[in-house]
């Protein structure tokens, strides 16, 4: 175990998040008390989070709290408001994945115990940043593929474990500790470059009621939820209509999926959801407006009709 103290460990974190030439926010989230559901958010410049360390530090004693694995370009949670990343993560939610974060190489700059079953984060301090989203994501991909950690957090906008502060998951809270911290810098290609991309997912056909066909409905509209979901992210629905969101940390289930389109998808956790459109907005990262809408429209008739042009 690492001899770092909570303070020296968050601004260890925070110094990989905003990276070698620091620019943009950093944003903290945290789970809402005193009766409240739903998630709060702070934001930290990069340029200097050293003031604000002690106020990350007391939400850590209180709720759980996380931090933007990537800064943000602007006060926006979503992966849209993400250009670029100074590290890699993975989260290893078990102990086996631990294990291998463990003995893999080269050693992350900041390993973190997350407080959850022998749960181990790896975080890659980079040299030069990866500006492309895709690039990242492929990248977290790889890593979680080759160690067998949590997939859910492959995405540009991922929030992870605060360093320093506490995992209030369990009825005692469990400290979120560095196990190694080293000041070493890699390239993505030193990183993940031997290792292969995963296997994607197969798709299953989309459902498209014939008498919706029938009425001439737009055709996107007319998918079932859980086809559409289940497609996008490649993940199974639970027989209770849940499955874990993409789109937070989310240890148990918040993501319901109903069974009409127009009931669409709800999450408890981060209080998304809505319809098709909606769940194609937070996943790729594309605010559903304007010539927003139109891209929307045209990635996911790609990505579920079979690239039949969409209206």
């Amino acid at each position: 175990m690492s001899t770092a103290t909570p303070t020296e460990a968050l601004h260890a974190q925070l110094g990989l998040v905003a990276g070698r030439r620091p620019r943009g926010l950093i944003e903290v989230r945290y789970r809402l008390t005193g009766g409240r559901t739903g998630m709060g958010q702070a934001w930290l410049p990069c340029r200097d989070p050293e003031p604000y360390l002690g106020t990350v530090l007391g939400l850590g004693a209180q709720t759980d709290t996380y931090v933007g694995a990537a800064p943000r370009t602007e006060r926006n949670g979503a992966k849209q408001s993400v250009r670029r990343s100074w590290c890699l993560w993975v989260d290893c939610d078990d102990e086996a994945a631990a294990s291998r974060l463990r003995e893999f190489r080269p050693a992350p700059s900041l390993l973190l115990r997350s407080g959850r079953d022998g749960g181990l984060h790896g975080w890659w301090a980079l040299r030069e940043p990866l500006s492309a989203p895709y690039q990242l994501e492929r990248a977290l991909r790889r890593l979680a593929h080759h160690l067998s950690a949590d997939s859910a957090c492959c995405d540009s906008g991922r929030i992870m474990r605060a360093a320093g502060t506490f995992n209030f998951k369990r009825d005692t809270p469990v400290a979120v500790e560095v196990e190694r911290l080293e000041c070493d810098t890699f390239t993505t290609l030193q990183v993940v470059g031997q290792l292969p991309d995963p296997p994607r997912p197969a798709r299953p056909a989309p459902m498209i009621r014939p008498a919706a066909i029938a009425r001439g409905d737009d055709p996107l509209l007319s998918i079932a939820p859980t086809v559409y979901v289940e497609a996008l992210t490649g993940r199974e629905v639970g027989r209770d209509g849940k499955l874990v969101c993409s789109f937070h940390e989310d240890r148990t289930p918040s993501l319901h999926v109903y069974d009409t389109p127009e009931r669409g998808w709800t999450c408890f956790g981060c209080s998304r959801g809505g319809s098709i459109i909606d769940f194609g907005a937070a996943l790729y990262g594309i605010e559903p407006r304007g010539a927003g809408y139109h891209e929307l429209r045209r990635r996911l008739a790609t990505d579920l009709l079979g690239a039949r042009a969409a209206a």
